[in-house]
């Protein structure tokens, strides 16, 4: 098999896996791709930060935590979903128009989304790498806007559902 032909068969196979993911994710789709890929990140810089730092030893049982950790994101990403199906099928039986399907499933991709790019950045701090102040004060206002967003729409749905 020649480069092309690898290329041509990896290329093919992101295709599906993209529109596999899209037909249940829709426009959200990107979304947890970034996540995951985020989420991949925070992995590697863990170990690098580790492997720079002279009071620190990269562990197997520290990476498997970390691998822990993130499927049971994975398993927080199911648990949106989940949700957002059974209240779309609810409000289907019970006759009430919703906008998005999947709003829950959004929020906790923008949610690990934010959080995993601060940890990255954390990571690459601790390995001694310089991160400019505007990242830091753009990642925290991001963090803020999506607790701030997600709340807001719980309390407007908790008050609408209380009339």
């Amino acid at each position: 098999m020649g480069n092309n032909e690898i290329k041509t068969s990896l290329i093919g196979a992101l295709a599906v896996i993209y529109a596999f993911l899209t037909s249940i994710f829709g426009v959200f789709a990107p979304l947890l791709i970034v996540t995951v890929l985020a989420m991949f990140a925070d992995l590697i810089t863990r170990i690098y930060a580790a492997g720079k730092r002279t009071d620190e030893k990269v562990e197997l049982k520290k990476v498997l935590d970390g691998l822990y950790k993130k499927l049971g994101y994975g398993m927080l990403i199911a648990l949106a979903f989940l949700l957002d199906k059974a209240l779309l099928i609810l409000a289907d039986a019970l006759g009430i128009n919703i906008v998005s399907k999947i709003i829950f499933t959004a929020l906790v991709l923008a949610w690990l989304l934010v959080r995993e790019l601060i940890s990255n950045v954390e990571n690459l701090q601790h390995a001694g790498i310089e991160i400019p102040e505007f990242l830091n004060k753009v990642l925290g206002i991001a963090k803020d806007k999506v607790d701030s967003t997600a709340g807001a729409i719980v309390d407007r749905e908790a008050g609408r559902n209380a009339d």
